[in-house]
């Protein structure tokens, strides 16, 4: 499977894992998952070209990462406050936004990467990923109340993510010499 490919699935997976649990699971505004599900592959495909214009205009790997990283995640913010009006004013919880942005828009960097001595760190991720869709998805089914739903569901996720980003951070160093 070529490089772009692999990006743009895992992005997609990473991402659209937000916008079915807000949207679909806990019923947040259902209608628009369609413009999610429109808008996610052409977001993380500028962030794969971005990724690609790093890594030649940067050297050193870590340090394109780490710009790659920074941009994404206020590119993301700046996204979610002048698009979408999700600005620190909002109820939107905005470190948990930040995380969200840099795990689908840089963690396919990293998970892409060939990297062999992340390797075992990589399937740990994706195993920690799969256990939190399903035990957050089962904990907003499993409760009642519908405003309680947001409340779990937005704090599950910004918790997620938060760990996501910072994880695919220390795996981006690691894998700064290969």
């Amino acid at each position: 499977m070529g490089q772009y490919v692999r990006f743009l699935l895992f992005g997609l997976l990473l991402g659209l894992f937000t916008e079915a649990e807000l949207k679909l699971v806990a019923g947040i505004k259902p209608q628009a998952f369609w413009i999610a599900l429109a808008a996610y592959p052409v977001i993380v495909s500028l962030a794969y070209g971005l990724s690609r214009l790093l890594d030649r205009l940067i050297a050193a790997r870590w340090r394109a990462d780490l710009v790659h990283y920074a941009l994404v995640g206020i590119g993301g913010l700046s996204v979610e406050w002048f698009l979408l009006g999700n600005g620190p004013g909002s109820n939107a919880f905005q470190p948990g936004m930040f995380a969200m942005w840099t795990t689908f828009c840089f963690g396919p960097r990293v998970l892409a990467r060939p990297a062999p001595g992340i390797a075992r760190a990589k399937r740990a991720f994706w195993v920690a990923f799969s256990v939190v869709a399903v035990l957050l998805t089962a904990a907003v089914l499993l409760t009642p109340d519908p405003n309680a739903r947001v409340v779990v569901v937005v704090l599950g996720l910004s918790a997620s993510y938060i760990v996501w980003s910072l994880w695919l951070l220390v795996m981006a160093w690691r894998s700064r010499e290969a």
